[in-house]
C-alpha cells in the first residue's frame, strides 16, 4: 500500500472515530443541552467545524484538513479571547489529529504525483513548439 494511501485511510478512520466519539459527548448524556451564546461559538469551531473539515476530507484530503486545522485554531483563539488562556490538556489535539493526518495524505499524494510528470524544460533546452 502507498504512503499516501495508507494516510488516507489512517485519517479517515480516526476523523470517523473522533466524530463519533464528539458526537457521543455532545448529545450522548442526559442532561439538557442549551449553550450559552459563547459556549455556541465555541461549538461552531469544535466540534461542529472540525467534523465539518473531516467530512469535506473524504473528498479533499487537503482542503477538508484545513477546514479542521483552521477551525481548531479559531477555537484556540476565541478560547483564549474568552477566557484568558488555553484550553489545558491535550484532549482537542488529539480529537484533531486526523486533521493533521488528512494534510500529510494531500501532501504526500501532491509530491507523488508531481515524481510521475514531465520535467520541466530547462533554459537550454526548451520544449518543442506544439503542434
Amino acid at each position: 500500500m502507498n504512503a499516501p494511501l495508507l494516510l488516507r485511510w489512517l485519517a479517515r478512520t480516526g476523523g470517523l472515530a473522533s466524530t463519533l466519539l464528539l458526537l457521543a459527548f455532545l448529545f450522548g448524556g442526559g442532561e439538557q443541552f442549551r449553550p450559552t451564546t459563547s459556549e455556541a461559538v465555541s461549538l461552531l469551531f469544535f466540534p461542529a467545524g472540525l467534523i465539518a473539515g473531516f467530512v469535506y476530507a473524504w473528498w479533499r484530503d487537503g482542503l477538508g484538513g484545513l477546514i479542521s486545522v483552521v477551525s481548531l485554531a479559531f477555537f484556540y483563539i476565541w478560547h483564549y479571547a474568552r477566557a484568558g488562556q488555553f484550553p489545558s490538556g491535550p484532549y482537542f489535539l488529539l480529537f484533531a489529529a486526523p486533521a493533521f493526518l488528512h494534510l500529510a495524505a494531500a501532501l504526500a499524494s501532491h509530491r507523488g504525483s508531481n515524481r510521475n510528470a514531465p520535467p520541466a524544460p530547462s533554459a537550454g533546452n526548451p520544449s518543442p513548439p506544439h503542434r
